[in-house]
């Protein structure tokens, strides 16, 4: 089981936020106001700084990003020759872990403009990219062997600013069947879709239909729960699994 306390994430210029994780938007909000950097500490050595742009979500504070930065840094999550897609990027701290850890290449995706920035990081290398764009939008089919993406962790109706911090941390419910299609899509036979699902109590059918979406690409008997978290509301599920051969 993934260790995600293995790694921490801290804010590089030490700074004290108004508002705490519990305080979940006001959170984000004030976290997102402008360009911060970061550090990634594993087994307390510090791996990589990178800067969060304005309006990027920032990992800070957060548990899922640290449950798939753990699992790439300690092997237990193999992406060694492997092409990887870090969907849903933001600042791309999955992707630079498993360019740490020699992925064959690593293609980092979001919908926000300000991801610009991840190509000029002193990790990345000629054959990695970053690209702008809606899911997958401009993707081949089975060009990937792993497919790392963290769903926004709260759901909403009303629309989403495109620009706004609110969109790495709220959804609408159809983006997680729309990013299980085309994921199935763009991923190889046997390939590893590895994703943070986070469950509310209120919603448990919601998840009976994830699952459902899932099972139309992916084998459920490879199904494998990473690393877990329990709130008050619900829990968070670190998953993998992998497409039929």
């Amino acid at each position: 089981m993934i260790k995600q306390e293995d790694v921490v994430i801290i804010l590089k210029d030490g700074e004290s936020l108004q508002y705490n994780r519990k305080d979940y938007l006001n959170f984000h909000q004030e976290l997102s106001s402008k360009d911060r950097e970061i550090t990634i500490l594993y087994q307390n050595e510090s791996v990589f700084d990178v800067v969060v742009p304005k309006g990027v979500f920032n990992p800070y504070g957060g548990i899922a990003a640290q449950a798939f930065m753990s699992g790439i840094l300690s092997g237990i999550v193999d992406v060694q020759g492997k092409r990887v897609l870090d969907l849903g990027c933001g600042a791309g701290v999955i992707g630079f872990c498993c360019i740490l850890k020699q992925s064959q290449k690593v293609l980092f995706s979001d919908l926000h403009p300000n991801i610009g920035e991840i190509k000029n990081h002193p990790l990345m290398r000629s054959q990695d990219q970053v690209k702008v764009q809606d899911l997958c939008a401009g993707e081949a089919e089975e060009t990937y062997d792993t497919i790392f993406m963290p769903f926004p962790s709260r759901s909403i109706e009303r629309p989403i600013d495109p620009e706004s911090y609110e969109m790495g941390i709220l959804r609408n419910d159809d983006i997680v069947f729309r990013a299980i299609s085309d994921v199935g899509k763009v991923l190889a036979p046997s390939g590893e879709f590895i994703l943070f699902y986070r469950v509310f109590n209120d919603q448990f059918p919601l998840y009976l239909e994830v699952t459902s979406h899932l099972a139309k690409y992916f084998d459920l008997s490879t199904l494998k729960l990473l690393w877990y978290v329990g709130e008050a509301s619900g829990h968070g599920l670190l998953l993998s699994v992998k497409k039929y051969a």
